[in-house]
């Protein structure tokens, strides 16, 4: 059995497209829900009101239809959210790992089953780029390429060569982005060499952009059909300069 999973709390942006690009692929698509996020970072911050349970479980049956499962679970890490889904699909053979606000470019899910089936491994890397504040600037030469594919009965892990993951999570309108910083699991590790929210992200800097800090997220124009399914154009910030 092939499944996909999201670990969700909020993500009303991008769920529905993420799992656009996977669903029919996949034999089941589990959500594992949230009220309170597992990032490590609960303070109190007020989950916006586009983002309820009840509004996130309808954009996921809208795209996902009968294949459907949701959780709900209480979990105090992030860890235990993703490894939650080895008890709730213990008969799964593959399983794609999608995060809300990534994209997956069309035939890449094909291509990777087709891999994994071919081989052993447990766990697989995947190339990803990073859209930033718009559909037509993004960071393309991130290296750090994260587990997405899983194969319980392999081990090891391995890097797969395929069309790159599109991450959205900086696509965003900046009332998201606020609560994305307040509860966020590498909130203790952001930067302090710059305001970041005001000189990286208010100023739309086009250098040195990663909250954290890496050499490598200096945006770039791109066409974006380039990384994702045409049918993204129909997105409502798709032609936004600037996603505010």
């Amino acid at each position: 059995m092939i499944i996909g999973y999201t670990a969700l709390h909020y993500g009303s942006p991008y769920l529905e497209h993420a799992i656009r690009s996977i669903v029919r692929y996949v034999d089941k698509y589990y959500v594992l829900y949230a009220s309170e996020g597992s990032h490590g970072s609960r303070n109190g911050a007020q989950l916006p009101a586009t983002d309820t349970r009840d509004q996130l479980m309808w954009i996921a049956y809208q795209a996902a239809g009968p294949k459907l499962v949701w959780i709900d679970g209480n979990w105090q890490h992030e860890g235990e959210q993703r490894d939650s889904i080895y008890k709730h699909a213990p008969d799964a053979e593959i399983i794609l790992v999608l995060d809300y606000d990534e994209i997956w470019p069309e035939g890449c899910p094909a291509q990777v089953i087709k891999q994994v089936d071919a081989s052993n491994h447990r766990e697989y890397r995947l190339p990803m780029v990073h859209f930033w504040r718009s559909f037509h600037r993004c960071v393309l030469h991130d290296p750090a390429f994260p587990i997405r594919v899983i194969q319980p009965g392999g081990a090891g892990e391995c890097t797969l060569q395929t069309r790159p993951i599109a991450h959205m999570g900086y696509a965003i309108p900046t009332w998201l982005l606020d609560y994305k910083m307040a509860i966020h699991g590498h909130r203790g590790q952001w930067r302090n060499d710059v305001d970041w929210r005001t000189d990286k992200w208010l100023a739309n800097a086009q250098e040195d952009c990663h909250p954290v800090g890496s050499d490598f997220w200096n945006p770039e124009a791109v066409n974006p059909l380039d990384y994702l399914p045409d049918w993204m154009v129909q997105h409502k910030y798709y032609n936004q300069k600037v996603i505010a």
